[in-house]
């Protein structure tokens, strides 16, 4: 009855979806040809060989799969892979990472309508199936089902909020998650929700994200050189409010232990006039950077507008403060992912409402490479002890973060290789 129900409101809201993604084009928040993916039916030539089959929304998603999809690259030159993805970004990026190579193949994933789940397998046939972190598209998991290919959940992640919806239609449930062949579990309360939804082969290693390779190519040290020798800490992805948190952080290291520069990169840079209005009715001289502007060292605080900058700033200052995770309204939804500036040997401190993360945040308190600080005075007297003994890198921390890393990995590829014949 629930099936029934479910594919009753897919043929409902399928002509409004289509007229959705005719919009988005407009906007350019679709891909100006690709779009079409989505919504009809689509003609694919199959490539001979094995064909690996990986299903992401996103480019976080996406990066998590980057070393199992090179390790098998190399492996075999007969092994090719089709990825699906949702959003234009995480398409952007397949492109960055794959574009010349012709034995990586992408789609964006059609609407989970039956009649273009057919065409899609008619289409590419693929020997093996993973979806990436929380997708689930019913329609699609129980085709694969049906055609008898191994479906493997990969870095699997059920919050608590959803684990309660999947209960209330527990026969559903079941049906689809009992589809799969093989849960790989980025946590153990997922691997516990997944049990009572009615996965039956679940096996936890640690999240895959770990496994990651971190970017670190950047050559750009000119803006840098004049604070070379200056008290600088960052503060990344930070949302609402957080800038506040971290202009009073600034004020009392200032106060305390002098000259300081506060960086703040905010996680959406649309909020960005806001917090400079916010810091300078504190009474801070804030600095707007652009990507090409050299850091003025007389600014209190360095405000980045732009995107795609953390990494540069990981690699040269090792005080980082992650957001999404100071503020009581993220106590079931907060943390930022801290795995890059862990293995960047960054000492990362972090809130306590890390709900999407608190596993890797815990392993990464448990070695010592981040710390939770409950208030903006704690983080400060934090900040200037580290200050004063000259905190560097501590190398042997991250090459037992890199021999966990390959374990998780390894685990992996070993549970892979039981399906690929």
């Amino acid at each position: 009855m629930l099936k029934i129900f479910y594919n009753f409101l897919i043929i409902l809201f399928y002509i409004p979806y289509i007229f959705l993604i005719f919009f988005r084009r407009l906007i350019k928040k679709e891909h100006q040809t690709k779009y079409k993916e989505k919504v009809f039916i689509n003609n694919f030539k199959r490539p001979e060989g094995f064909l690996f089959w990986f299903h992401v929304a996103s480019i976080g998603e996406f990066k998590s799969i980057l070393p199992i999809i090179d390790f098998y690259l190399k492996q075999n030159i007969k092994n090719n892979f089709l990825i699906t993805t949702v959003t234009l970004s995480s398409f952007n990026e397949l492109e960055k990472k794959y574009g010349s190579n012709n034995r990586i193949i992408h789609q964006f994933l059609p609407y989970d309508f039956k009649f273009l789940v057919n065409n899609f397998f008619k289409n590419w046939k693929p020997d093996i199936a993973s979806f990436v972190d929380s997708e689930i598209w019913p329609n699609f998991i129980l085709k694969i089902k049906e055609e008898e290919i191994p479906l493997i959940l990969l870095n699997a992640r059920i919050t608590k909020k959803s684990f309660l919806r999947w209960k209330t239609v527990k026969t559903l449930s079941n049906k689809i998650f009992g589809s799969f062949s093989l849960c790989i579990s980025s946590s153990k309360d997922t691997s516990d929700y997944l049990n009572i939804l009615g996965a039956k082969n679940i096996k936890f290693f640690g999240n895959i994200k770990f496994c990651s390779a971190v970017e670190n190519k950047t050559k750009e040290t000119e803006q840098f050189k004049s604070i070379t020798n200056k008290k600088t800490w960052c503060a990344v992805s930070t949302h609402a409010n957080e800038e506040d948190l971290c202009g009073k952080v600034h004020g009392i290291i200032k106060k305390s232990a002098g000259d300081v520069l506060t960086i703040i990169i905010p996680r959406h840079i649309h909020r960005v006039e806001t917090i400079y209005s916010n810091l300078r009715d504190l009474g801070f001289k804030v600095q707007v950077k652009k990507e090409k502007d050299p850091i003025n060292s007389s600014s209190d605080v360095v405000l980045v507008n732009y995107y795609g900058a953390v990494s540069k700033y990981l690699k040269y200052f090792k005080q980082i403060f992650i957001g999404k995770s100071m503020l009581k309204k993220f106590e079931n939804s907060g943390g930022q992912n801290p795995i890059d500036a862990a293995k960047m040997g960054c000492h990362i401190y972090h809130g306590p409402y890390v709900y999407n993360f608190r596993e890797i945040y815990q392993f990464l308190d448990e070695s010592k490479l981040s710390e939770e600080v409950r208030s903006p005075e704690v983080l400060a007297d934090k900040l200037i002890k580290n200050f004063e003994i000259g905190l560097k890198t501590d190398n042997e921390k991250i090459k037992k973060l890199d021999i966990y890393s390959n374990k998780i990995f390894n685990d992996v590829i070993n549970e892979y290789n039981t399906f690929i014949k």
